[in-house]
């Protein structure tokens, strides 16, 4: 195999450093504020955003690059899953083992921001949802987000471990008081379900049960490793999963949710000569629970989040007629969050400071062949403050400090983060923003006694730095413009390697580097018509073998055009994602990249009465055999589902 190697002539961090201090003194001291313009301020593209800064600000005041999702676009983009909408999402690449963000249980789907695996915060109003360094939208219903803002670049200042890349917040809606409840089914060739909701006074409840179709391969035919011995493809048998979501005003600062998911899913295994080998049976049950005091009076929230699950698989072997235990975890996490919102010199200036309390809990049950430690804590406080001045009426700059502290059973850290922002208005729609901060992620707790002869105690946090610059532009009023150049630069990455009796294990081996840019453009042609184009190029590599070798595609394309009149709906989106990494096997004997993923999916949805819906999803219409990583497990063939849905 041929390794490339990548020398930059100048270093990122004196590059963004000069734009940075360009942005400041470029500005003169007295400049006047643009006129008002009305028609911008109330443009719809220029959304209202949280998570970014933990108050609100809209996108062209917010010195970060941010994605808000809408629950009318969710709608409109005929996802069936979270997980769907934000895989079409630009810099975003979903790493799934099974078809559609399919999950088997610690062989785990998860979020990854510009190339980073592992390294995405996902937040349930606010409330952290990862448990073990992955995170996960599953238990969430599509019909109760309101939007889902997502936060590209460093977020370990205000968020902590796991958001070296980014954080995805999914805002759930707030019941409206009134009555009223929903039944829906749906059927189609892989995928049927029924589902009721009920909205009754200020609390929801929503409750669903899907039946999976059978897949007779989800990973690639004709795999050699590199010793050229076959690998057994897999497959899925038909499965159920359970779900449940209840939300509650407790009063109007306290509010109340609950998610429960019960996935029980068949994973059979394949002789080369297609007999069957072994079938996986999984059982993941989750609970994440949140209690959220917002008190608007006085800038003060908390919120109080345990996270639980209980994923347990057994093995039968084919040719002695067997059951043994595959895996057993047991696992919860506790987080405790509180901050303040200080507004100063007639608002100009804002301060944001806040503690944090966690604690994690690992517990590998007895027999299973995954793990061999039992009972293991992490515990952890931090405290993070974030000052925002405005240097004059267009420019503001922000200094985020954050110092965290972790009681850990192996080894305790200490881990100080900074963070530095600027935003230059250029005018009332266009923006300037430069955003430099370091971000860290602790090592899973259970990776530490995976089975391996080294010390384990000498596994270190994965850490490094985020230097990103970019521009956010209101052409007018029907389009937008963003446009975002970045650089990661981990140490110390988390990668897996085997023993010699091929057990895994977590080591640090190596640092992550990726140099990119990112291009996004919104158009409104009338109110029947829109349309979005997005397009990626970076570099994601590692050094995990002593030469930078890259470990991520290269290539994002994403393009959506949606068309609403009347009763009828319809909307098209693209994913492509080219010049991907090489595959972790042999395909057809030969070593080469994972092929391109091209995905072609399409929603209609015809209300012929304002309480019913019809909708009819089409996935991955070009039926391609799509990679969904670089261990060749496939999505869904062509895939249809007609749903029905009545209110009253």
């Amino acid at each position: 195999m041929k390794q490339k190697k990548t020398t930059l002539p100048v270093s990122w961090e004196k590059m963004v450093l000069g734009l940075l201090l360009t942005n400041i003194m470029l500005v003169p001291a007295g400049a006047a504020q643009a006129a008002p313009d009305e028609q911008a301020a109330n443009f719809t593209l220029d959304s209202v955003v949280i998570t970014a800064q933990r108050r609100e600000a809209t996108d062209l005041n917010t010195p970060a690059s941010v994605t808000v999702i809408t629950a009318k676009e969710l709608q409109a983009t005929g996802a069936l899953t979270i997980a769907d909408a934000l895989d079409h999402t630009l810099g975003f690449n979903n790493m799934s083992f099974g078809p559609a963000g399919t999950e088997y249980g610690m062989s785990a789907g998860r979020t990854i921001i510009r190339g980073l695996d592992k390294g995405t915060l996902v937040l349930v109003n606010g409330a952290p949802a990862n448990l073990l360094n992955y995170n996960s939208s599953t238990g969430i219903p599509l019909a109760a987000v309101e939007r889902i803002e997502i936060l590209k670049g460093a977020g370990s200042t205000l968020y902590g471990a796991e958001a070296l890349a980014g954080v995805v917040n999914i805002i759930t809606k707030k019941p409206g008081g009134s009555q009223q409840n929903t039944v829906g089914v749906t059927g189609g060739n892989y995928n049927k379900s029924w589902s009721a909701s009920s909205e009754f006074g200020n609390s929801a409840i929503y409750i669903k049960r899907e039946y999976i179709g059978a897949v007779d391969r989800t990973s690639r035919d004709k795999l050699t490793n590199a010793k050229n011995a076959a690998v057994l493809p897999f497959g899925l048998d038909k499965s159920t999963k359970d779900s449940f979501y209840f939300t509650t005003q407790l009063n109007d600062r306290l509010d109340f949710n609950w998610s429960y998911t019960d996935l029980q899913s068949n994973r059979p295994r394949f002789n080369v000569n297609g007999s069957r080998s072994l079938l996986y049976k999984y059982d993941d049950v989750r609970n994440n629970i949140n209690l959220i005091y917002d008190n608007k009076d006085n800038n003060l929230k908390s919120v109080l989040a345990f996270n639980k699950r209980h994923s347990f698989a057994d093995q039968y072997t084919y040719s002695n007629k067997t059951w043994k235990r595959s895996e057993r975890y047991d696992m919860y996490g506790i987080n405790w969050d509180s901050q303040k919102t200080w507004y100063m010199r007639d608002a100009l200036d804002t301060f944001v400071a806040g503690v944090t309390l966690a604690r994690e809990h690992y517990n590998g049950l007895a027999s299973s062949t995954a793990v061999n430690k039992n009972n293991t804590l992490r515990n952890s406080l931090a405290v993070y403050g974030a000052y925002t001045s405005a240097v004059n009426p267009r420019l503001s700059t922000t200094l985020g400090l954050r110092e965290q502290l972790i009681d850990d059973h192996a080894k305790s850290e200490s881990v100080f983060l900074p963070q530095i922002q600027t935003l230059y208005k250029i005018n009332d729609r266009t923006s300037w923003y430069t955003n430099i901060g370091k971000s860290f992620q602790m090592p899973a707790i259970n990776q530490y006694f995976s089975k391996q002869g080294a010390d384990f105690n000498r596994l270190k946090p994965q850490q490094g730095w985020n230097y990103e610059t970019g521009l956010k532009k209101i052409i007018d009023a029907s389009q937008s413009v963003k446009l975002a150049i970045y650089h990661l630069d981990i140490k110390d990455q988390f990668v897996w390697k085997k023993n010699d009796d091929l057990t895994d294990y977590m080591t640090n081996a190596g640092d992550f580097r990726n140099t990119g840019v990112e291009a996004e453009y919104v158009k409104i042609i009338n109110d029947n018509w829109k349309y979005n184009v997005g397009f990626s190029y970076s570099n994601p590599e590692n050094n995990e073998s002593g030469a930078w070798v890259q470990c991520n595609s290269r290539i994002q394309t994403t393009a959506g055009v949606t068309h609403n009149k009347d009763k009828w709906l319809t909307n098209l989106n693209l994913l492509y994602l080219g010049d991907r990494e090489e595959s972790y096997y042999k395909i057809n004997g030969a070593v080469s990249a994972v092929p391109d993923r091209i995905q072609l999916n399409a929603a209609v949805r015809y209300q012929p009465e304002a309480d019913q819906t019809v909708t009819l999803n089409l996935y991955n219409i070009l039926d391609r055999d799509n990679s969904l990583n670089k261990y060749e497990n496939l999505d869904l063939p062509f895939s249809w589902g007609l749903s029905y849905n009545y209110t009253f």
